[in-house]
């Protein structure tokens, strides 16, 4: 689906990067789109298609302005712009906490290894995110939006958008809870062998 509050300019100068004609760079885009769509539900996004257009729009902008992309795989580009719309997500979130509740004394007290432990924990977490992105990535397209739909929301929406998601599927419920718990096995499984494949040396 293409963004609105795109101007014509812009997403000209967006197509532009993604293909050598039109047609391959309109699929370019759609396949991009459902990637960074992808990136930020598996981060637990309230609101991943919102991000993801924001992502699209920023970097449109910045080529409309004359900027290019130099990175070998434009879609590099475009994860490092995620990158910067999720971390603001996450800014903005945060100031929701009253500063009053952050003890200053036990910040003070955090040794070198509580820093490093924090920043391994951040590291590792953002590596299984990627290979979770990479095992969605594998999944046919139909079991892909099922298993983002179905963890979509919490409390008591999370529990009406898995009953229409089941009869939009024309699935008993139970049913639709065993489907997704296989796509579930299959993918912990690609997780695991991603993340071990990627910390070796």
């Amino acid at each position: 689906m293409i963004d609105n509050s795109l101007t014509s300019v812009s997403f000209d100068s967006l197509l532009a990067q993604l293909g050598p004609d039109r047609e391959s760079a309109a699929r370019a885009y759609v396949e991009l789109r459902r990637a960074l769509f992808i990136f930020f539900a598996t981060r637990g996004a309230a609101s991943p298609d919102e991000m993801t257009d924001e992502t699209i729009n920023r970097v449109a902008r910045r080529l409309s302005e004359g900027e290019r992309i130099t990175a070998e795989t434009p879609s590099n580009y475009f994860y490092g712009v995620a990158r910067n719309v999720w971390r603001e997500s996450l800014a903005k979130s945060n100031v929701l906490i009253p500063l009053s509740d952050d003890d200053p004394a036990e910040r003070a007290q955090s040794t070198p290894y509580d820093l490093l432990l924090s920043a391994s924990e951040r590291i590792e977490t953002e590596l299984r995110h990627e290979c979770l992105e990479k095992c969605l990535g594998r999944l046919d397209t139909e079991d892909r939006d099922l298993i983002i739909s179905y963890y979509q929301f919490s409390g008591g929406e999370k529990v009406e958008n898995r009953k229409r998601l089941a009869t939009h599927l024309g699935l008993a419920n139970n049913t639709l809870r065993q489907r997704v718990a296989r796509l579930r096995s299959r993918l912990a499984e690609c997780v695991t062998i991603c993340q071990s494949s990627r910390r070796t040396p």
